[in-house]
């Protein structure tokens, strides 16, 4: 006999409870005063008798109720057989993502393994079994225990985040048209993000009975880099480190780089992202960035950055066709460095935008809502869009066209209300100097912005974005605001004559140029897990892939589409193919996902919430020699049980007030 719910045994303690107020509510029968005796001792002593058979009848019903009633809470179950139906089910759900490699020996995987071990050698003979990883291997179903057992016992976490949720769906499809008892087991480390925004519909819907298995480990303490890339200005590097814990870490980060190798100390806060700011003796292509710190995990103390190569770059430019869109295609041209491909807003349906480094709309008119979507997610996966609001431009279009309703997200940094001429022309006053696109030029900045004027400006309103410049009287006149892993950038004004001359200056084909290498492509990283999709990769016939430690994947290409992989490792992984004879290199880098290293827990009371109208079992950690090997008959004790105790319940309530009607009428008798 095992318990699933232990905790609730502590109810037994609660036998005493009755008992106490059995003691404690003893007190001697009332005196009454007769001009004889004799005849009322023999009476006065057998209703104290009858009285107390009563009582112990009553405690001991209340006794035995409060035992039924733990007893059913901590969910007794055998320990003979685990199924006992002719067609019998089981899935293993085995969560290997990266956090079960924790601990100095990987110890929530070993924990995995082992309980694995053990509902395998306590199943029935002829029960069918599949393995589902959370990384997307499948063991079919199976009566082989043994070869199952082994695959298990050879396997290893991966370097891929949590996809509980494309487990349980892939569990869910395997298990639909099964007939019979269906069991799944789901074996975790319990943390809290892989069970962020969970759908159990499709589980729900095979009747399956769950049972849940701690493998983790309570830990605390853990910090990893979340993030790695390029700041605008000579060979400037900006590494982002998290903290999960609640301590100060003191470490060093190495930064190294083709035989260049530096560290640098870092005070790293508790509970919070820390930014720290390197600068590397040239531009390198590719760094490698390492947290030299020694915590629970280590998979994601490192972090590797790939730019895009050096040359030529094309940005796509698109809006209205005047002297505004000549300014701005001038001034990204006069880098020398990059291309602009022109197109009319109608000609943008079809293009491919993971090709440019940016994207830049002067005074567009309306979008149509499909290249709204694409723009929508090309900025997500790290694209730039720069925007200036021009004549063509109404409000109520703007402030309608870039609000997302499924994310119920408006993506622009602010609405725009109305334009706004002034009465008397205004300059730039406040300028965000310690944004990356100004802190070189620092206090200087104010000296090539002093013979810019703005006659005019639309005026704006919910802001959501970051101003970055603004005029004496109070209009801003750019935002910036990050969406995803991109940005965008919002001019309140068109370059024309009529509404400003700092298209003319200087500094504006500076700030142009500065803003498509700012976060504009010029890193291509990915996750361990993710689908990467291979550039141009449409006419080639296979893409050869090859990471640094020589593992090598052909991919053939018999679909006419762009190919797409899934790294599974972390590293920088190049891409070979050939385009009408021309050899073809991508190269990306692939990074553990840092929530990986999160150590917050989720809770038995929010996973039964999160699996709704499923009745679900927990086996807490340390506890494996109590996995439920019962047949059916471990939740019919459980309900045995709860029925004896409404039976108990509803007797004592009965003859608690039947000896109290007794008793009543004994007084009454004896006052008469």
């Amino acid at each position: 006999m095992g318990f699933l719910q232990p905790l609730f045994l502590w109810g037994l303690a609660g036998i005493s409870v009755p008992v106490i107020i059995h003691l404690f509510s003893r007190r001697r029968a009332p005196a009454y005063f007769f001009s004889t005796l004799r005849f009322l001792k023999l009476t006065r002593r057998k209703t104290i008798r009858r009285q107390k058979i009563e009582e112990i009848i009553v405690l001991v019903l209340r006794t035995i109720l409060v035992a039924c009633l733990s007893l059913a809470l901590a969910e007794p179950v055998s320990r003979r057989t685990l199924l006992s139906e002719k067609d019998s089910w089981v899935v293993l759900i085995l969560d290997d993502s990266c956090s079960m490699s924790a601990g100095v020996q990987a110890t929530p995987w070993k924990n995995l393994q082992q309980t694995c071990g053990q509902i395998l050698s306590s199943l029935k003979k002829g029960t069918h079994v599949s393995v589902v990883f959370s990384s997307g291997k499948l063991i079919p179903f199976s009566k082989m225990y043994e070869k199952i057992a082994q695959e298990i016992r050879t396997s290893q976490p991966t370097f891929m985040g949590n996809t509980m949720q494309k487990a349980i769906d892939r569990t869910s499809s395997i298990l639909e048209k099964k007939q019979g008892y269906k069991r799944v087991f789901i074996i975790t480390d319990f943390q809290k993000s892989a069970w962020e925004n969970v759908n159990a519909e499709n589980i729900q819907k095979t009747k399956a009975e769950i049972t849940i298995i701690n493998a983790g480990e309570d830990t605390q303490e853990n910090a990893g880099i979340k993030n790695f890339y390029p700041l605008p200005g000579k060979n400037t590097y900006m590494c982002e480190v998290v903290n999960w814990g609640k301590k100060e870490i003191t470490a060093e980060i190495k930064f190294s780089s083709d035989g260049y190798e530096i560290t640098k100390p870092a005070l790293i806060l508790p509970g919070k992202n820390t930014e720290i700011e390197i600068n590397l003796e040239k531009d390198y292509q590719q760094v490698k960035a390492e947290l030299l710190y020694s915590d629970v995990l280590k998979q994601d103390n490192v972090f590797y950055m790939q730019k895009e190569a050096t040359g030529q770059k094309k940005v796509l430019l698109a809006g209205s066709e005047d002297t505004s869109i000549s300014y701005v295609q001038s001034s990204v041209t006069s880098s020398g460095t990059i291309s602009v491909d022109v197109r009319k807003i109608n000609e943008m349906a079809d293009i491919n935008l993971t090709s440019y480094r940016t994207v830049l709309m002067v005074n567009p008119q309306r979008i149509e809502a499909p290249f709204r979507r694409k723009l929508h997610d090309y900025i997500l996966d790290g694209g730039t869009l720069v925007y200036f609001a021009g004549e063509r431009i109404a409000p109520e279009d703007f402030n309608s066209d870039w609000f997302f309703a499924e994310e119920k997200m408006f993506i622009m940094p602010s609405k725009i209300a109305r334009k706004t001429n002034f009465p008397k022309q205004a300059q730039i006053t406040y300028v965000a100097s310690g944004h990356p696109l100004f802190a070189e030029f620092g206090d200087r900045i104010f000296e090539y912005l002093k013979t810019i004027r703005f006659n005019s400006c639309f005026s704006t309103k919910d802001i959501t974005g970051d101003i970055l410049m603004k005029l004496d009287n109070g209009y801003p006149v750019l935002y910036e605001k990050r969406i995803g892993k991109g940005r965008i950038f919002l001019f309140t004004f068109s370059p024309q004559q009529s509404w400003t001359n700092f298209q003319k200056k200087p500094f504006f084909p500076v700030m142009i140029n500065l803003m498509v290498e700012y976060f504009s492509g010029s890193v291509s990283t990915a996750l361990t897990g993710d689908t990467v999709v291979i550039r141009d990769s449409e006419t080639t016939k296979s893409v050869r892939l090859t990471s640094p430690e020589g593992k090598t994947e052909i991919i053939k290409n018999d679909s006419g589409r762009q190919i797409t992989y899934v790294p599974d490792i972390p590293v920088i992984w190049t891409a070979e193919f050939s385009i009408r004879g021309n050899m073809q290199k991508q190269m990306f880098a692939a990074n553990v996902p840092y929530t990986e290293g999160d150590p917050s827990k989720v809770s038995p009371n929010d996973l039964r919430t999160v699996l709704k109208k499923i009745r679900v079992n927990f086996i807490p950690k340390n506890r494996m020699e109590k996995i439920i090997s019962a047949e059916a008959s471990g939740g019919d004790l459980m309900m045995f049980l709860l029925r004896v105790s409404l039976f108990l319940l509803i007797a004592e309530l009965i003859l608690s007030n039947f000896f109290v009607s007794i008793k009543e009428k004994g007084i009454k008798s004896v006052q008469d």
